[in-house]
This record gives structure tokens, sequence and C-alpha cells, in this order.
């Protein structure tokens, strides 16, 4: 995967069933071709957990940093509470420093009960991805895909009569 696009998700650990569908969304687009960085298999015992989400928010070869949003996720950014807390503060400043807005991508994972995703408040007025859905989750996963490897499929037009 050398010359393949990176991507580090980030994600909350709010359940077991969340962790393995977070595990699927990260098998899905490494199986596409993006080289992704997720904790479960890059972060080892010994490791610096601030450095490796540091690093991963700032290097210029990840292409995208994935936010998979739920109720939890939302919850820890807005209290800067565990890594999704940390994490919050580092993307935080990232988001509104560049001109270039490509990098992050919120993924709603949960939608609440007014038909919202949970979005921290960093991220209220972006634009998102809804994965939350089994029924659109197929062409929302290519929109994402294409972002990360930007190149967008082409539109198919009709032909006049």
């Amino acid at each position: 995967m050398q010359n393949n696009p990176k991507a580090f998700i980030s994600y909350s650990w709010s359940s077991s069933e969340h962790q393995e569908w977070v595990l699927k969304l990260a098998t899905e687009l490494r199986e596409n071709g993006v080289d992704i960085t997720i904790d479960k298999w890059d972060l080892r015992e010994g490791h610096d957990a601030i450095a490796f989400m540091e690093r991963m928010v700032t290097d210029p070869e990840i292409k995208k940093v994935i936010m998979v949003l739920d109720r939890t996720y939302a919850d820890k950014a807005d209290g800067r509470k565990g890594g999704v807390g940390t994490e919050t503060q580092i993307i935080s400043p990232e988001i509104y420093a560049r001109a270039d807005q490509d990098k992050f991508v919120g993924i709603a994972a949960e939608i609440g009960e007014d038909g919202k995703p949970f979005r921290p408040a960093f991220y209220k007025s972006r634009i998102y991805i809804d994965l939350s859905d089994p029924d659109i989750y197929a062409a929302n996963f290519d929109q994402l895909d294409a972002s990360i490897n930007a190149a967008r499929k082409p539109i198919e037009l009709s032909v006049s009569p």
C-alpha cells in the first residue's frame, strides 16, 4: 500500500458492536486500496497514544482523517473526555486553521431521534457522509471512497431526445 492514499480513523469505543462496525469500515476501505491507520491495528502497548493521535492529524501523508460520529463521540469530543477528547483538542485547531478543508470528514454512524447525526460542536456546520442506514450505506461509502481517492466517478448524463 506504498502509493495508496492514507487515512486515519478517529472513533469512540462506544460499544463492542460499534467497534466492530468501525473495523468493518476500516477493512472495507483497505480492500478498496486505502492505507488505513486505526488504533486497534497500529497502536501497541508502550506507544504514546497522544503522540500517535497528533501524528495522525498533522502528518501531511495522511490524506483523510475520518471521524466516525455517534452519540458517544460527540459527547466525549464536546466534554474533552478520553481519547476522543484529546483528538478533538488536536483536530479543532487544524480544522479552523486550514484553508483546504478536505482533510477531515465526518461519518455519521448514528442518527438521533430528531433525524440528525450526533456531531461535536466543532463539526456542526460541516458536511458529513451518512453511513448510519444500511439502505444508503453502499452509495455513501462510494462517496467516501471517492473523496479519499480524489477520483470521483463521472456523472452519467442522459442523452437529449
